[in-house]
């Protein structure tokens, strides 16, 4: 019989109100550079077109944060709702944390939470943007970047593995093509270029273990998924197409936080990209490709973390601890002989990528998951905003100098003390020093490595922080070599001229950020372990049971001649 799928329920669109507001500011945008702008020069043009996208993410901002005191007000007090928006419509808001769309994606104050970080970060990328000139097509810039937000944004919501691979697909199509926007610099069409095939063949890979996981448990719904696996069967024993769906998928999310072995488009599309871009992939997209990678390996398969108990068993947990510890010490070591500032925050990416995957793989044997996902988001909130600063640095010397070496930097601090003080708090950050907050988003995700999961495990994940503290020390022997440029080596011939408020602001505003998040870290803490609680956990569906629940009751035992439903 077939199932009734119930028709859409229109209120469902007021809860993804801003990516609403981006997806059609974006349209804005491109017309109004086409109606009202393109007569302007290239400079007042550029600041005007950026300053409606600003006001596009101001909107979006102020739509979030009236959905935020929503679902506030309905945990404390939902019959405020009720006076303000009328019975039906408050009875509907006052459904915290629960599913939309059909159950395709989550709303709630988890949600809003991270778009108001998405949009946080994407106002500075956009600042950034209004600070030089590397494009002629300025509208259909700033649109991209509003549209790879919209499904940055839509990424972390996702509760399904089809909504979640549209997602995917449309923040990194717009990825791709800003990446190749600076078109008077050779690099940066083969930076898209490059970007664009390594993300294709990912895609693929990934959707097929997409379909793999589909056909093994008869759902795409991360909690339906998650029932089938936990429910009996032969769990990873001896289970091929498990194996495949669980290697395809972590090759996918793999290229989205470039991760090793999957890394190798990071360094020339961070080379390539205008520093705005660049900075955007390493911050706004790694945001939402960790979210939806931790609910998809914690929540959906979870089950095959590690059945047997142990890393080294089947299950997932120890490709992880090997990528992981590999990821870390590659990037590191790498970055040592890097002169360009972007390859060597490329590589530093990657190395800080490694960090997370430790808290993945913390998260996963925990007894309390959201804890040590809760450190994981600390750690991506932190290494966001230091990442910015860092990248408006490269953004600065590509306005003055036409380039993004080290050396361009050399006797900043005499020129400008505060912003060299501002970058000096960033790299601290970035290393792990305290009292900034990249020492806090370490120790965070350390500490609940170690004292997670039995003894054999636990001496495991001990092996992988030593490690990663290791590898620490490793970093502070290039960003130094940052610090050694600004403070120790004569001003170039052509310095750097003023910065002006394009970029002072950015570096400025992250350096305060970082550092009161390292000297109060307990809110933000508190905060990202609430916001991780309903990612690890069943939420309640709406829809018809039918259409979350999986057919199977255990996994299918796949059959190169079997034939499932």
């Amino acid at each position: 019989m077939p199932l009734t799928v119930p028709p859409f329920d229109y209120r469902d669109f007021l809860c993804v109100a801003p990516a609403v507001v981006l997806a059609l500011w974006g349209l804005v945008v491109v017309m109004g550079d086409l109606a009202w702008y393109r007569r302007l020069d290239g400079e007042s043009r550029r600041l005007a077109v950026g300053r409606l996208t600003m006001a596009g993410v101001g909107l979006a901002l102020a739509t979030t944060l009236l959905l935020l005191w929503i679902d506030a007000t309905a945990q404390s007090d939902p019959s405020r709702l009720e006076g303000a928006f009328g019975s039906s419509l408050g009875s509907y808001l006052a459904r915290t944390d629960g599913l939309i769309f059909l159950g395709t994606l989550a709303r709630g104050l988890s949600t809003d939470v991270l778009n108001l970080l998405l949009l946080s970060t994407l106002a500075m990328v956009v600042w950034i943007s209004c600070a030089y000139s590397f494009t002629e097509e300025i509208g259909e810039y700033f649109a991209l970047l509003l549209w790879a937000t919209v499904g940055m944004m839509l990424l972390a919501a996702s509760e399904e593995l089809a909504t979640l691979f549209i997602a995917l697909e449309t923040m990194t199509i717009c990825l791709y093509l800003a990446t190749a926007f600076e078109k008077s610099k050779p690099r940066s069409p083969e930076a898209g270029l490059k970007y664009f095939i390594y993300g294709a063949v990912s895609s693929a890979l990934f959707l097929y273990g997409l379909s793999l996981v589909y056909g093994l448990t008869g759902s795409t719904y991360f909690d339906a998924i998650g029932r089938v696996l936990a429910g009996g069967g032969r769990g990873m024993t001896g289970n091929l197409a498990g194996g495949a769906a669980l290697l395809l998928m972590l090759a996918g999310f793999g290229f989205k936080v470039a991760a090793v072995p999957f890394h190798q488009w990071a360094p020339d599309v961070y080379e390539g990209a205008p520093a705005p871009v660049a900075a955007w992939i390493a911050t706004g997209s790694k945001i939402a490709a960790f979210v939806a990678m931790l609910k998809v390996f914690l929540h959906g398969l979870g089950a095959w973390s590690h059945p047997s108990m142990t890393v080294l068993g089947p299950g997932w947990i120890g490709v992880v601890a090997l990528i992981a510890a590999a990821t870390m010490t590659y990037g590191n070591f790498a970055a040592l002989g890097q002169t360009n500032l972007k390859r060597m925050l490329a590589y530093s990416s990657i190395a800080h990528a490694g960090y997370m995957l430790v808290g993945l793989a913390a998260a996963s044997v925990s007894t309390s998951g959201p804890a040590a996902a809760g450190a994981v988001l600390y750690y991506l909130v932190v290494y966001a905003f230091a990442n910015l600063g860092a990248f408006t640095a490269a953004a600065w010397t590509a306005r003055d100098r036409g380039g993004d070496a080290i050396a361009d930097l050399d006797g900043l601090g005499r020129r400008s003390p505060l912003l060299a003080l501002g970058i000096v708090v960033l790299m601290f950050s970035l290393i792990g020093v305290p009292p900034f907050g990249g020492f806090f988003g370490k120790l965070y995700i350390f500490m609940e490595a170690l004292r997670q999961g039995p003894a054999e495990t636990r001496i495991a994940l001990t092996w992988l922080v030593a490690l990663g503290l290791f590898n620490s020390v490793v970093s502070a022997f290039y960003y130094v070599r940052v610090l050694r440029a600004m403070y120790f080596r004569e001003p170039a011939d052509h310095p750097l001229k003023a910065a002006g408020p394009a970029i002072a602001l950015p570096i400025g505003l992250s350096a305060v950020i970082v550092t009161v998040l390292g000297i109060v870290p307990g809110p933000a803490v508190e905060l990202l372990r609430s916001v991780a609680q309903p990612m690890l956990t069943a939420r309640k569906l709406d829809a018809p049971a039918a259409l979350a629940a999986p057919r199977p009751t255990k996994p299918v035992a796949w059959h190169p001649s079997s034939d499932t439903d």
